[in-house]
């Protein structure tokens, strides 16, 4: 059964990664002396997996209007630009600075949080199918 778009565009279907990404900006809107003291190493691998979360969630529901790859596709530039957003804005949060390779992180959490769900979802297919 196909859904209407009112159910596609509906805010309580959109709370997942919406939430996520509320997650996301007030994590890296706290000031710098806030923040755990952590390594470069920690801090790419925080980075890479906040952003694949953001990205499952993503392709998860743009994928209720369209084919899983291109939700994938979508979800990966939908979380490449929020993390280019939000690299820009911690510039202006005191003791926080834009690095580009948190964005790297960023875009390759992102890509392998999409990934993951085409992934699951041809699962999902292959046993719908056999059950049938």
């Amino acid at each position: 059964m196909r859904r209407n778009d009112g159910d596609r565009l509906s805010v309580r279907r959109w709370l997942p990664p919406l939430i996520w990404a509320g997650v996301i900006l007030a994590g890296t809107s706290l000031p710098q002396n806030a923040v755990p003291v952590q390594t470069s190493s920690i801090d790419k691998v925080l980075h890479f997996s906040i952003y694949a979360v953001f990205a499952f969630l993503l392709s998860r529901q743009i994928s209720e209007g369209s084919d899983r790859w291109r939700a994938a596709a979508l979800a990966i530039v939908i979380a490449a630009a929020f993390g280019a957003a939000d690299e820009w804005h911690q510039r202006f949060i005191p003791g926080r600075s834009t690095e580009f390779a948190d964005w790297v992180a960023d875009c390759i959490g992102a890509s392998v949080g999409a990934l993951a769900f085409v992934a699951l979802r041809r699962g999902d297919r292959s046993r719908a199918i056999t059950s049938e």
